[in-house]
């Protein structure tokens, strides 16, 4: 620090080159720039983590994985009907037209529990709606993605369906006389009569799905014979306002519940009979996609691997930027039209997102009676949509920015300078990162992982860089009005700014520093990424600034110019920022000011101690989009539905004990205990909904009971399988019987029934290639072993985090059967044991590696907050030489902090990636902020001013760029707080708080702070 005046000396004189190397460099970071400009995917998740490595393990090692896409189809506004063109015209390059679609908003509102509805008859079991349906069917096979669709059992017929599954198929397997419902059942105790029927309809005659001339009534009997016959499995496929209502025009004809809803044992509850029908508001459309196939025809699940859109046409439609198209302001949805043979033929594989809305789009362009919206999919595609969307807030902010740095320099040239400064510091922040990417990659090291905080830079440099910049400037100005010229000034502003600014930088990449001692791979990048952003900011706002000023100065005196600063009217009176100093840091004021303080700080720390996590989806996105709202709408609708989820289970997956462990895991989730939010997917009459390979095992031993044949040209005479019971099933507490059944499960799936085998490789994979007449063994003769089993369930509210932990916590108490029998730990994997078959039991699935990753992520920004604060208070300790001064710049900031915290909790938010990542950036600003009015005040008293002489000097240029640059970025950042997304919107609230309190926090805390240091002299010094 002593040696900034000879660095200053040297940069002053030496400018023209310092120009030349600056924008030599410049075209350097160009490719840097591309290489960290490439896609970052929101659901990508760079760390370790048991639950995550137990994802890598299924998608890696299950040769069968599968993407179900939900679209929930919901009853459309009557008067909304026919509004919309059925259907909506394609556009000339034959993608769906977005902006012609029925809107979300068109949805009717969601009804009571068990209530029913009465907008329509039967709401989305109305035959005009379930024929819409159908039709939606035919436009998914058509589609390219329709090529890849895998094979569906539904759960309420029993009959197999190519891979799309809806009301529709339920009704046409019923009304066929084909279903499990319909059919004698094969249990192990023998043949049980069919729970209902479709050959007696009383005064109808009972048609088919398809006849022409079927009816409402046709339906409503149907659906009441299902509901009645197996409530659980059909009801579940109807939003919670399912319900039985009146309706007199079924007299005679179908007799319900009217009102009642459905308990555990299968009774009703304030069910009054009569003639009605059942009803809901919405249902489900589901599509079974094939992930190795579609990999294997050019298409990835990872968005940051894909094929980046990003060409831009011209077309009669409207402008079209990537897969978006501009719409009047708006930038809507304009998914290409992605075939394999394009893909294959792509440098990238086709990103699965952008075909998935298009197929959405085609959906919806057959809406009428029902509306269809994709949900949870393609989030890398809305939030680039809304992220781009959001651009003219962003260019509005610079113009305000652009403003108000005039009216704080009052010289354009001066902004200028400023915006040139800016715009090279983003542009080197970026070019650094990618060149770091690519060098530490190059040597085997990846040190760059960008994730969402990647996106929150550029506030940073933003930040710091109009603070620097404005410092420096006003510096200049400063020297020049008491009578330097250009080359002494800039030596002055160099030397004396310079060195605070470094000090700023350095402790501010010391605050972003601790990061670098996180386990998270996304936080040490973040460090490294905030690190070189800070770097930027010194070198071009900090130094080259000033720089550029003296240069263009020297060039308008040349042409006879006269460049010192004429006195103006100034952005704010100095003498008033002169007394707000003053007064802070004389008499008895910086008691009442730490009183105040304490007042103040007391409830905020509390309302931080009392703020919670989660992952609620408008915190992120436009609440209004159709995303947010088909998120919405299985809130409110499905609540009782789950995100999928799974259970992976490595050892001896086919020993007895773990077999039974399956069924003892479901009896303990059942068992709800009083207190703790039950997460586990429950079917209508409440039972868990766990999907397992038990089952599959039970189905196929009925099977044999009633054709053993199959599983004799199985080898099962000589397969060692004990039998039990008078109908000689299989003995499912021998191994070798539980080993046969999964080979022939494995190679067949459930003999004499639709069941594939495809679904069973969904949970259980044999470790090698099965001999067809003796499944025990390989085609080798190798004994066949089965080490890896999954087992299937749904995690409901997946976005509320506080009942995330506990919820998952009462997972692993019901799982206790099976850690019993495991020789690992939930964090690792254990090793085989002779009375331990298993050696790992682990969660995972998307609901809880996203947990796990934002969790974790925000506990650690949070570690590093506390840690980063030691390292700025050790960083400032040797650059003031002061443990005094330090703690005089570091407290206040540290008050920032836990008043934003507060303020947070105030307003009604929560924590989460956006909310946490601004806390801990606060540190880093407002040091900056403390500090400049630090080492202000301590030039001063260098100089041999007293201390009321030095806050007086504090209060010129220094508290002048200060209040410049605040109210420039509040003002900036109050534009992108009118975002309607999400991220923008609370990005913009805090950030403009954030600057608000750093600023109290240099002007009246921190010189507050130093009035408690200063000696009290004996007698009072008068003005």
């Amino acid at each position: 620090m002593a040696n900034f005046e000879t660095l200053s000396n040297f940069l002053v004189p030496h400018r023209k080159k310092i120009h030349i190397a600056v924008f030599v460099l410049t075209i350097l970071m160009i490719p840097g720039v591309l290489k960290a400009l490439e896609p970052i995917d929101m659901e990508s998740y760079d760390m370790e983590s048991p639950e995550l490595t137990a994802e890598r393990k299924i998608n890696d090692e299950f040769s069968t994985t599968e993407i179900i896409l939900g679209f929930v189809v919901s009853v459309r506004d009557p008067a909304e009907v026919g509004s919309t063109p059925v259907p909506v015209p394609l556009l000339e390059d034959g993608i769906p037209d977005y902006s012609n679609f029925a809107q979300a908003s068109e949805i009717i509102p969601a009804g009571e529990d068990w209530k029913g509805i009465t907008a329509t008859d039967g709401g989305i079991l109305n035959l005009t709606i379930l024929r819409e349906i159908q039709a939606k069917h035919d436009v998914i096979y058509d589609h390219p993605l329709g090529q890849y669709t895998k094979p569906f059992i539904n759960d309420v017929t029993g009959l197999q369906t190519a891979g799309v599954m809806s009301l529709a198929d339920i009704f046409r397997g019923f009304m066929a006389n084909e279903s499990v419902l319909t059919q004698p059942t094969l249990t192990l105790s023998g043949t049980e009569p069919p729970a209902t029927n479709w050959y007696d309809c009383g005064v109808l005659d009972c048609l088919t799905f398809d006849d022409p001339e079927l009816t409402q009534a046709h339906i409503d009997l149907a659906s009441n014979r299902m509901a009645m016959s197996n409530g659980s499995d059909f009801l579940r496929w109807l939003s919670l306002d399912r319900g039985f209502v009146g309706a007199d025009e079924n007299a005679g004809i179908v007799g319900g519940p009217i009102g009642g809803s459905l308990n555990v044992d299968g009774t009703w509850e304030n069910a009054r009979p009569g003639p009605g029908r059942w009803s809901a508001s919405a249902s489900w459309l589901l599509v079974q996609l094939d992930r190795a196939e579609l990999e294997k025809a050019g298409w990835t699940n990872a968005w940051k691997d894909a094929y980046s859109e990003t060409d831009i046409d011209f077309s009669d439609d409207g402008v079209v930027i990537g897969g978006y198209r501009l719409s009047g302001t708006e930038l809507l949805l304009h998914p290409p039209n992605y075939t394999s043979e394009y893909c294959q033929g792509l440098d990238s594989p086709c990103s699965i997102e952008w075909s998935v809305m298009n197929l959405e789009g085609h959906l919806r362009s057959h809406d009428n009676h029902s509306l269809t919206l994709l949900v949870g999919q393609a989030v890398n595609v809305e939030v680039n949509r809304e992220l781009q969307n959001s651009g003219g807030l962003v260019f509005g902010m610079g113009l305000v920015i652009i403003v108000l740095l005039y009216a704080s320099l009052r010289r354009w040239s001066d902004v200028a300078i400023v915006s040139m400064a800016l715009g090279g510091a983003l542009l080197w922040m970026q070019g650094m990162i990618g060149h770091a990417s690519s060098l530490f990659g190059w040597i085997g090291y990846d040190i760059i992982s960008r994730s969402q905080f990647s996106n929150l830079l550029p506030i940073l440099v933003l930040a710091l860089g109009i603070d620097d910049s404005l410092h420096a400037l006003h510096r200049y100005k400063e020297e020049r009005g008491l009578g330097k010229d250009a080359t002494e000034a800039g030596k002055i502003t160099v030397n004396r700014v310079g060195r605070a600014i470094m000090l700023t930088s350095l402790t501010t990449m010391a605050a972003f520093a601790a990061n670098l001692f996180s386990d998270v791979a996304a936080l040490r990048s973040f460090g490294v990424e905030a690190a070189l952003g800070v770097l930027a900011a010194f070198l071009l706002t900090g130094i080259w600034a000033p720089l550029v000023r003296v240069s263009f100065d020297e060039w308008m005196e040349a042409k006879g110019k006269n460049t010192t600063p004429q006195v103006k009217r100034k952005f704010i009176k100095k003498e008033l920022l002169q007394n707000i100093a003053i007064t802070s840091g004389t008499g008895k004021r910086p008691i009442i000011i730490a009183a105040v303080c304490l007042i103040m700080t007391l409830p905020a720390a509390w309302g931080m101690m009392q703020l919670e996590g989660d992952f609620a989806v408008d915190d992120f996105l436009d609440d209004e989009s159709d995303f947010a709202l088909g998120v919405g709408v299985v809130t409110e609708r499905f609540s009782d539905e789950g995100e999928p989820a799974m259970l992976l289970i490595e050892g001896d997956v086919a020993d007895p004990e773990v077999f039974k462990a399956i069924e003892e895991f479901r009896q303990n989730a059942n068992l709800k205990t009083d207190g703790v939010k039950d997460k586990m997917t429950r079917t209508p009459d409440g039972s868990v909904d766990i999907l397992a390979i038990d089952e599959f095992v039970i189905a196929a031993s009925a099977s044999l009971i009633g054709n053993p044949e199959p599983f004799w040209n199985r080898g099962y005479n000589e397969s060692g399988c004990d039998t039990s019971g008078v109908l000689n099933a299989p003995d499912l507490d021998d191994r070798d019987c539980i080993i046969f059944l999964y080979g022939v499960l494995s190679l067949d799936g459930i003999p004499g029934t639709e069941v594939p085998s495809s679904l069973v490789d969904l949970y259980i994979a044999p470790s090698e290639e099965i001999d067809p007449e003796r499944v025990w063994l390989s085609v080798d003769g190798n004994e066949i072993f089965y080490d890896k089993m999954i087992i299937r369930f749904g995690i409901t509210s997946p976005e509320n985090f506080p009942t995330m932990g506990p919820g998952l916590e009462e997972i692993k108490r019901d799982l206790e059967p099976m850690f019993n029998l495991s020789s690992g730990t939930w964090e690792e994997e254990g090793s085989v044991e002779d009375d331990k078959p298993l050696t790992w039991v682990m969660l995972t699935g998307k609901p809880i590696t996203r947990f796990v990753a934002s969790d974790r992520m925000q506990s650690e920004m949070q570690s590093s907050l506390f840690l980063g604060s030691l390292f700025v208070l050790i960083t400032l300790s040797i650059g003031f030489r002061s443990v005094k001064q330090a703690l005089i710049s570091l407290t206040p900031i540290l008050l920032v902090v836990i008043w934003l915290y507060g303020l947070i909790y105030a307003l009604g938010y929560s924590l989460n990636i956006v909310t946490v990542t601004i806390a801990t950036i606060s540190l880093g600003v407002g040091i900056d902020y403390c500090i400049h009015v630090t080492e202000r005040y301590r030039e001063e008293r260098e100089k041999g001013r007293d201390h009321r002489q030095s806050l007086n000097g504090v209060g010129g240029a220094c508290a002048l760029a200060l209040v410049g640059s605040a109210v420039s970025d509040i003002a900036g950042f109050s534009i992108i707080a009118t975002s309607s997304m999400g991220l923008f919107n609370t990005f913009g609230l805090f950030s403009a708080m954030m600057i608000l309190l750093s600023l109290i926090a240099s002007m009246v805390l921190t010189t507050a702070a130093l009035g408690f240091i200063e000696p009290k002299p004996n007698v009072a010094l008068k003005e």
